[in-house]
């Protein structure tokens, strides 16, 4: 009996835990690259308030639940508000189950991050950078995709 109530006491304590880290400079961008050297990953950069980004969000979640354990990693970069963090940011990932850590961009020189990742970039969203197992740029994709587009673009690199 006492196993039995003590396992119950674990499950109840267990949720999904989503960690929300601010980007604030270019240092932050080349961090999370050299992070991922050895893996094909992509970077997509949306908005809760972007319709294009949320109707492109599903597609890309799955895509990284199917292609994680194929040496894949997306990283998710918010351009919503701090303010918004908890009460906007924060439910729209847990009601798209992302139980990884995500990010949103504050900084007073999106401009320099822009340049870094992307010369030709405007600052439209969503936009979705993916990089080889090198951390080479090899695609740069501005506008709403479909999952079959992103996983086609994936395999070229796994």
């Amino acid at each position: 009996m006492k196993k039995i109530f003590f396992i119950l006491i674990l499950i109840s304590n267990i949720s999904v835990s989503q960690e929300i880290v601010s980007i604030n400079n270019v240092n932050d961008i080349a961090n999370i690259k050299n992070e991922n050297k050895g893996k094909v990953f992509a970077i997509n950069f949306w908005a809760s308030w972007c319709k294009p980004c949320v109707n492109e969000f599903p597609a890309l979640v799955k895509l990284n639940k199917n292609y994680k354990d194929k040496n894949f990693n997306l990283i998710f970069i918010s351009l919503d508000f701090k303010e918004e963090v908890e009460t906007k940011l924060l439910p729209f990932l847990k009601s798209n189950d992302v139980d990884y850590i995500s990010y949103y961009l504050d900084t007073n020189s999106p401009e320099e991050i822009m340049d870094y990742l992307d010369k030709k970039w405007d600052g439209g969203i969503p936009a979705t950078f993916i990089f080889d197992k090198s951390g080479n740029l090899q695609n740069f994709i501005l506008g709403e995709r479909n999952y079959e587009f992103f996983e086609k673009e994936i395999k070229k690199l796994i």
